[in-house]
Formats: structure tokens, sequence, C-alpha cells
């Protein structure tokens, strides 16, 4: 598909040589990605609610997520295209590098994120586990004091009125 694409959208395609051609690349690929990510953050957060499944949702804004990782990659190839100008006598090709290194953070911090959640959702299990066995255990309680307080038939009576 993104070949076929590259034959309407870039002229020379087959020069990556040439740093244009090269943006025109990154910009294709950058553009596609972001789309297909969106179309799949769409339909994974159609199917995880309508199942009703976190993980599925959670999938769904994984795709988002990764979609505006591309966004700020292609902010990064675009800048880091510019020519040199007198604050930047050798160009701004480093802004690649930045632009990686900001994406790096971004799943580093989603990461951690994450992380904390599934920490408090597991803090919050075990108190409602710990609720549970409390309620079973006071729903259970009454019941056996009531057994031990009824009075036991005399031997022989069983059946005599």
């Amino acid at each position: 598909m993104i070949s076929l694409l590259a034959k309407w959208l870039i002229p020379h395609r087959e020069q990556v040589e040439d740093s244009a051609v090269r943006r025109a690349w990154g910009a294709l690929c950058g553009f596609v990605g972001i789309g297909l990510n969106i179309l799949l953050f769409a339909g994974k957060l159609a199917a995880g609610t309508l199942s009703g499944s976190i993980a599925i949702t959670a999938d769904a804004f994984n795709n988002l997520s990764d979609a505006g990782s591309s966004v700020v990659t292609l902010l990064g190839f675009r800048l880091a295209g510019k020519k040199p100008d007198a604050g930047h006598p050798f160009g701004h090709g480093r802004l690649e590098y930045v632009s990686g290194l900001i994406v790096a953070g971004l799943i580093l911090l989603m990461g951690v994120i994450i992380a904390m959640s599934k920490v408090f959702i597991a803090k919050d299990k075990k108190k409602a586990a710990l609720a549970d066995a409390a309620k079973a255990t006071v729903a259970a309680a009454p019941a056996a004091p009531a057994a031990a307080a009824a009075p036991a038939e005399a031997p022989g009576s069983a059946g005599k009125l």
C-alpha cells in the first residue's frame, strides 16, 4: 500500500539520497501510520465498549498513543529538515534525535502510569477480597450461635408428640 501511495505522491521516489525524497517518504509513512492508528483506536474503542472488555479498551488507547507518537516524530522530522540559519549554522538535523527522545519519554511515562494503576488496582482488589471475607464471616457468625443455642431433643423423643 505504501509503495502504491509513494508512486502517486512522491516524485523520484527511488532517489533516497535526496533529502527532500527522504522527507517525503517519512511524511507519507507518518501520515499513513497516524491514520491507521486512529482507525484502530476507533474500532477497538467501539469493540471494547460494546463488549465491556477493559483489555480491548486499553489496547485502543495504546493505538491512540501510537498516533500521538507519530505526530511527534513527524514534527521532529519536519523541523530537522529546516535549512541552516544564523542560530543553527549546521542545520536542525539533531531534532530528529530530540523527537525520538520525546517519544521514548512518553512511552516510559505511559508505562509508569500503567504500572502505578496496576498497583492501585491490586491494592483495591486485596481490600475488596478482605471486605468480602469479612462480610462472609459476619454473615455466617449469627448462624453459628443460633445453632448452638437450639435445645437438643431428648433421647428417644424424636417423632413423639
